[in-house]
């Protein structure tokens, strides 16, 4: 089998706690055997008296981690045939349960954000105490394009940003730079790719105490003293008074999503808004639709309420079309010719997006016992 992850313990105490990453060419797509693995050796550090801190990190210079494998959600939805899909089920199930544990860790859980942030791997790094980024990272949500939706905790950690930027973010499945992340509050700091090995080599030198507060504070004195001073880009940051206005525009009209499209095509023509008006465009309409609901239901949930909402939605999509559909497009044919159930949002009965939200199983909730 080839390796997923790899794990290690730093520092002359073996207090620190080191998950790598290690499937560089998918980018380090994650493959349910990926999160069990992450689940049992975090579960067991974050009980481990010995171990102070816990590093999530990639030997990708490409990638800190692109999101769930689809390619192997795809094979399973086919296998199935409409049929029981305990991988599918499994996956999702796992994911967040993994998401939920590193965002209440009760010990600093620093991660290394370099490249591609994406889906998955952003639920990964946005439950992290100590998020690190380099001038290189890219962070999206890029569901909208395989009809998914953006989920692993991407409810919660779109419906904090500033200003609803977050339903922009999920809506158009736009790219964000380093400096976005920094601005918006999805990255802590970011420093050059090269001074990882010295960053490494203090954080094992550092004299935890055990307290996690104490021990947060220590790291974050010490990588501040690496923080970037290069001037970064900003992409949505650039952007963001129109978009801001233009998300308040969609939430005071009768129509969300015909006033979205109107508003997108209005904004400037620059390359990267351009990216995202295709994106969209050129996304499910079902999805779009599902974000604008998620998005709505977020606001005053709980981090555990959310993650309950998003298996709910997750057991749909792999029982519909849509999903199947979107990934078969992308990586399966690879046409980039996706049949969407839909030819527009107005299409789509208000119903079905209701449906999504409906639990797909009977009995007490899967993730009941989170929060």
């Amino acid at each position: 089998m080839e390796p997923l992850v790899e794990f290690e313990t730093l520092g002359e105490k073996g207090n620190i706690g080191v998950a790598r990453l290690v499937r560089e060419k998918p980018l380090n797509s994650l493959l349910l055997k990926t999160v069990d693995l992450l689940s049992e050796k975090l579960g067991s550090w974050l009980e481990d008296d010995q171990i102070h801190c816990i590093l999530l990190d990639s030997s990708s210079e490409r990638a800190f981690c692109a999101g769930a494998d689809i390619t192997a959600l795809y094979r399973s939805i086919v296998e199935a045939a409409g049929g029981e899909n305990s991988y599918a089920d499994n996956f999702f199930l796992h994911e967040y349960r993994l998401d939920y544990v590193l965002h209440t860790a009760r010990k600093p859980v620093i991660a290394w954000g370099n490249g591609i942030v994406m889906g998955g791997g952003l639920g990964l790094l946005g439950g992290c105490s100590h998020r690190i980024g380099t001038p290189a990272t890219r962070i999206a949500m890029p569901e909208i394009t395989i009809g998914l939706f953006p989920d692993a905790g991407g409810t919660w950690l779109l419906s904090n940003l500033p200003d609803r930027l977050g339903s922009f973010v999920g809506l158009t499945g736009c790219q964000l730079s380093a400096a976005d992340g920094l601005g918006l509050g999805l990255l802590d700091l970011v420093v050059d790719a090269a001074s990882k090995a010295s960053i490494l080599g203090e954080l094992s030198g550092l004299s935890f105490t055990g307290d996690p507060e104490g021990d947060g504070a220590l790291i974050s004195n010490l990588l501040e003293r690496f923080a970037t001073t290069e001037a970064l880009p900003e992409q949505l940051l650039a952007h963001k008074a129109s978009v801001r206005d233009l998300i308040a525009a969609c939430e005071s009209s009768d129509d969300y999503l015909t006033t979205f499209d109107q508003g997108l095509a209005a904004l400037p023509e620059d390359d990267w808004l351009q990216a995202a008006r295709e994106t969209y465009r050129s996304g499910s309409p079902l999805t779009a639709k599902i974000v604008v609901e998620q998005m709505r239901r977020a606001r005053g949930m709980s981090l555990a309420d959310m993650l309950r909402m998003e298996l709910a939605i997750a057991y749909r999509c792999v029982r519909g079309p849509e999903f199947p559909e979107g990934v078969r497009a992308l990586l399966i044919d690879k046409d980039r010719n996706p049949e969407w159930q839909f030819r527009g949002h107005g299409e789509v009965p208000d119903a079905l997006v209701a449906e999504h939200f409906v639990p797909s199983w009977r009995g007490a909730h899967p993730l009941a016992e989170l929060g």
